[in-house]
């Protein structure tokens, strides 16, 4: 079996979370921000092998834009938790007035 990096294995474990939380909750931008943030991890360092024309075995490199979306879609994650943040303290305000 292939070796995985501790990244990948956050990667998905956070992805897993926020499918969980997506059928469980029904909160889709909790959901969002766990998908994003995994699915974020994994495509920054997944690594395939391949195999060159003398039948060695390589790692491929990432793709620059594996690697540009990998960071768009962290920083995308990180953007929707001050977003859920902000919606929080809205929330908590307004009850607080009532």
């Amino acid at each position: 079996m292939r070796k995985l990096s501790i990244w990948v294995i956050a990667g998905i474990l956070f992805s897993a979370i926020g499918m969980v939380s997506l059928f469980m909750t029904r909160e889709a931008l909790t959901a969002a921000i766990w998908l994003s943030f995994g699915n974020g991890l994994i495509l920054s360092d997944l690594r395939f092998s391949a195999t060159d024309e003398k039948g060695k075995t390589y790692v491929k490199p990432v793709p620059k834009a594996r690697y540009y979306t990998a960071i768009f879609l962290i920083v995308f994650a990180i953007l929707l938790l001050a977003l859920q943040v902000y919606l929080d303290v809205q929330a908590a305000g307004a009850n607080k007035v009532n």
